[in-house]
């Protein structure tokens, strides 16, 4: 587009016709202005036309093909990240199985038995097992700083010092007959209660408090390996044949996976504590896997002297194929072996402070970590975790501290209970039925079939 020429000859001749401003110079200044402004305004409005066609055509026109191509560049970019989705999606099942595997990877305490090999029959392949589990359990009670209480002995010395001779000739204030002290059951194994301590004088209560009260200072949880079912069986363990001494392996490798993880449960709790006297859990009674005829046991409501469930006394560990194998009548889950899972039922026996019976129970359900170096130990190591343990049956039940099961234990001045647990712990077939025995398939299969 042109810009119009001004003529000025036609300038001139306006400016002729208004020479009678000449003597009205405000006037004539007006008009000038008003002259000027009207050459300025039309080439302005021109140039401004001409630049909206520009900007139209060139700016507008390329804004909106770039918002096109943006929202093409996002719907391409919604339809790669929902196929990424979809395919995360679609994996998620089998990244789940895999977790799950991984569970019941674990460390074996013996790669010589598992898979079982037709060709061994040699016995001495499992003396390192039977050592290994001895050395493990032993290794647990090290690691919770766990002790006992003074010893009967070490209490009868105490005393007979005390004495000196002007008491020497009075006799013990506390004879009962065979001894002064009884060891009564506790736990798994044998206790160290006091037998006589309601019927001692204050003198000798002083002295053996202090002697109490010393030891548990030295250590942070009441425990030994015997109150750890299974230390005692493979300490009297002897050989019968190969595939019942195959069978105990089995059952006990499953048996010391629940023990590690009551230990490091016992472990957590306590990592607070500096002895016995401040530790939430005061000691571990038993770990088991049937149910003992002696103690106390809620049912229905009602506690008593042996109102204790008893489902036959086992000699090991042993998965859950029907209701007769259960230690929960019925079990609350409802689960027993399938093909996908094993399960396996286990008791807990411990003294806590009143107030963390709730933690304990959340801290042993917890997730809890496991290195796996592959089913014959010559991989990598990798850590895995897993989370097993569900609690099918709770029992609190309050302590008398004065009973022979008690006076040579010092629990601190918390208020405490007696907690009793009945739980069962999943194992996923996947993750080890590559070295699962096969008397111990057929042995699943055998109970199925005669419980159908």
């Amino acid at each position: 587009m042109k810009t119009p020429q001004i003529d000025l000859n036609t300038v001139k001749e306006a400016l002729k016709k208004l020479s009678f401003l000449k003597n009205n110079l405000p006037l004539l200044a007006s008009v000038l202005l008003v002259i000027v402004a009207a050459l300025l305004f039309v080439p302005t409005k021109l140039l401004s036309n001409r630049l909206k066609n520009t900007v139209t055509q060139q700016s507008v026109k390329a804004a909106t093909d770039i918002k096109r191509l943006i929202g093409d560049v996002k719907e391409a970019g919604q339809a790669e990240a929902m196929e990424e989705y979809l395919n995360a999606y679609a994996q998620d099942p089998c990244s789940m199985e895999t977790l799950m595997a991984r569970t019941t990877m674990r460390e074996l305490l013996s790669y010589r038995l598992f898979p079982d090999d037709p060709n061994e029959t040699s016995p001495l392949l499992f003396d390192p097992f039977r050592r290994d589990f001895l050395a493990g359990v032993e290794t647990m009670i090290e690691r919770l700083g766990a002790g006992e209480p003074p010893l009967r002995e070490e209490i009868d010395a105490a005393l007979e010092r005390s004495r000196g001779p002007s008491r020497a000739g009075r006799g013990r204030a506390t004879d009962m007959g065979a001894g002064a002290y009884n060891n009564y059951p506790g736990g798994a194994g044998q206790g160290r209660g006091l037998g006589s301590y309601r019927m001692m004088g204050d003198m000798d209560r002083r002295i053996v408090d202090k002697l109490c009260e010393e030891r548990a200072k030295t250590t942070r949880v009441y425990a030994s390996p015997a109150d750890l079912e299974g230390y005692s069986f493979w300490s009297d363990w002897k050989f019968e044949d190969w595939n019942t001494a195959l069978r105990q392996c089995w059952y006990w490798q499953m048996g010391y996976w629940v023990l590690e993880d009551v230990a490091d449960t016992v472990q957590a709790m306590n990592q607070s504590g500096s002895c016995v006297l401040d530790s939430p859990v005061k000691r571990l009674l038993s770990v088991g896997f049937a149910l003992s005829k002696q103690g106390t046991r809620m049912v229905g409501g009602r506690r008593g002297r042996g109102v204790r469930r008893v489902v036959g006394q086992q000699e090991m560990p042993s998965y859950v194929i029907n209701l007769k194998s259960a230690m929960a009548t019925p079990p609350c889950t409802g689960r027993f072996c399938t093909e996908a899972a094993d399960v396996m039922h286990f008791e807990v026996r411990v003294l806590v402070s009143a107030d963390q019976v709730t933690p304990f129970i959340q801290e042993l359900c917890s997730a809890k970590t496991h290195t796996f170096r592959g089913w014959y130990g010559d991989q990598p190591e990798q850590t895995f975790k897993h989370n097993q343990i569900t609690v099918l049956e709770t029992s609190v039940i309050p302590v008398d501290l004065e009973s022979p099961d008690h006076g040579s234990y010092r629990y601190g001045p918390s208020a405490i209970v007696e907690l009793d647990l009945i739980c069962e712990y999943l194992f996923v077939s996947a993750g080890y039925e590559e070295v699962k025995p096969q008397v111990i398939k057929d042995d699943i299969l055998g109970i199925k079939d005669d419980a159908n």
